[in-house]
């Protein structure tokens, strides 16, 4: 009994200095990676809109941490107007969905739209914040092209869910 004891206690002892703990690795080879940009949102001046389009981009490790760098293009039809994008997208999957980019936009508006007049095409600027699981506020600056409009400039905001 005494030999069973002091074998277990043996085997307890040097268990512990074979045994590793998972670590991550880091990953400086950067993997290619597209995937389909969905997204809904509501807001003005599109009252609510459904975004499709497609996400390049790479994923890599450092540190144990996740990074991701993408690039989107994405067309949204809404109610009240409809938007083409291209936005530069940093992070986005490993922190939670959490991240931001930065678009460039073209806007038509059709119909009733929020805040604007119809049958107006804008280009200009967005933000967009997701500060958890991708769900967050889109805020842009648009100027209008076509010359038949007063107020040139409007601010566009949104919360959405996606691109």
């Amino acid at each position: 009994m005494i030999r069973h004891a002091l074998l277990s206690a043996a085997f307890l002892a040097l268990v512990p200095l074979t045994l590793r703990a998972q670590r991550a690795t880091d990953t400086t080879q950067r993997a290619a990676h597209v995937y389909p940009a969905l997204g809904i949102h509501v807001g003005t001046p599109q009252k609510a809109s459904a975004a499709l389009g497609v996400v390049l981009g790479q994923d890599w490790q450092k540190d144990g941490r996740d990074y991701a760098r993408n690039v989107a293009l994405f067309v949204e039809p809404g109610f009240g107007a409809g938007r083409a994008s291209l936005a530069y997208v940093d992070h986005g999957y490993g922190t939670f969905g959490s991240g931001l980019g930065l678009a460039a936009s073209a806007m038509r508006t059709w119909k009733d739209p929020w805040t604007v007049r119809p049958n107006v095409t804008y280009v200009g600027g967005e933000l967009i914040l997701w500060p958890i699981v991708f769900v967050g506020p889109r805020i842009g600056l648009f100027r209008a092209v076509s010359s038949n409009v007063s107020d040139k400039w409007f601010v566009a905001i949104d919360f959405g869910l996606g691109y």
